[in-house]
């Protein structure tokens, strides 16, 4: 009887022991009340007021029922023409509920048990997670500290083996800020080229850049599968919309499936809404908000030197600065005292071992709550 009983357990299948909610998470919840965040990659701008109204018109005056699993097909039109570059078919576009579906659905599509992913070391936790979901085995290229965490093609080739299924790139980067160059997408390609290796480019920041346009992996090669979306661009994180778009029909066709059985449709208000992500007004507020946040980051570099003593990289793009604490300690301790003086950091191991003795910094805040954040930052570190 009791055999049986021990049979009845509840046990998780392989797949999915040991996935933890990520550190990010983990400080965030321990907020203290009134603290400022510094933590979690989310925009503070408002969501554009055209596409508010333009949502609320929708939800009163249509009939919203489900879209066609992949979604609009002249939304996917729309994205499919920013990639010029590939000549996609509307079929090479999936509407999902964000990025991250789409990130996961990618996974699932392209990797099998036991092979093989390339991921960049730091790069956001969640590479690792779909990788593990996926039953595949997570190997990481590194993206050197001591070079502000630039690309380096001589240790990315050296890691792929003939297990390789697939390697993840994204740019600007989540934690770094940091932008892959061409002549970083043209080697890759040179590497890749007639591997059968898939590349996974993250590009959901990629309408948040402080010089020039990040280029899309896809320009330099063809069997790129490309996850973005309009969460960053737009602040529309909670609207949940994101996109797959790659110019292999089989591969579409399976994520299409894979999508339909996960999630049916994105959300079609958003949808029919996300047609006007395209317009001038919208291209306007883009740029507002890249006006904005290199503002933001150059002031907060600026306070981290000045005030702490310490230096943080100069972002490229996204919202992230990487702040170098290694003189002062492990980099989770440190992020623990931030915590305790209300001020919520992530340790950069959260990201991986390069990262480690940084914080990953959002400035996702107004210069005022940035300055009392270091304000109190430096209270805690004394």
């Amino acid at each position: 009887m009791e055999s049986t009983k021990q049979s009845m357990d509840f046990q998780l299948p392989r797949r999915l022991q040991g996935l933890q909610p990520t550190l990010i998470r983990q400080f965030f919840e321990r907020a203290l009340p009134d603290s400022i965040n510094f933590g979690l990659g989310e925009p503070d701008l408002p969501t554009p007021d055209f596409l508010r109204q333009e949502a609320a018109r929708i939800a009163t005056e249509e009939q919203n029922g489900y879209t066609s699993h992949p979604g609009l097909p002249a939304l996917r039109t729309l994205i499919a023409e920013q990639y010029p570059h590939r000549n996609l078919p509307m079929t090479g576009v999936v509407m999902t509920c964000g990025s991250q579906e789409a990130m996961t659905d990618a996974f699932m599509c392209c990797i099998d048990e036991g092979d093989e992913v390339l991921l960049p070391d730091p790069s956001f936790p969640a590479y690792d997670a779909c990788t593990r979901i996926a039953q595949g085995k997570p190997v990481y290229y590194r993206m050197p500290a001591d070079t502000e965490f630039a690309f380096d093609i001589s240790h990315f080739k050296s890691q792929i083996t003939k297990k390789t299924k697939a390697a993840v790139v994204i740019s600007p980067s989540n934690p770094t800020g940091k932008i892959m160059t061409p002549d970083d997408y043209r080697q890759i390609a040179e590497v890749l080229e007639g591997t059968g290796i898939w590349l996974l480019s993250d590009e959901i920041y990629s309408d948040l850049y402080f010089g020039e346009r990040p280029r899309s992996a896809s320009e330099f090669y063809e069997r790129t599968i490309i996850i973005s979306g309009l969460s960053k661009s737009l602040s529309m994180t909670g609207w949940r919309l994101g996109w797959a778009a790659c110019s292999d029909a089989r591969m579409m066709e399976a994520i299409q499936v894979l999508h339909g059985f996960t999630t049916v449709c994105a959300s079609t208000i958003t949808q029919k809404a996300s047609l006007l992500a395209w317009t001038d007004e919208a291209e306007a507020a883009k740029a507002h908000a890249r006006e904005v946040y290199k503002k933001r980051g150059e002031f907060l570099v600026k306070l981290f030197a000045d005030e702490l003593g310490l230096k943080a990289t100069a972002p490229e793009g996204a919202f992230y600065t990487m702040l170098d604490v290694r003189s002062l300690g492990d980099d989770i301790e440190i992020a623990e005292k931030c915590l305790q003086n209300r001020v919520v950091t992530v340790p950069g191991v959260a990201f991986g071992q390069e990262a480690k003795g940084f914080l990953r910094i959002s400035f996702c805040n107004t210069e005022e709550r940035m300055a009392e954040g270091v304000r109190r930052m430096k209270e805690a570190l004394k």
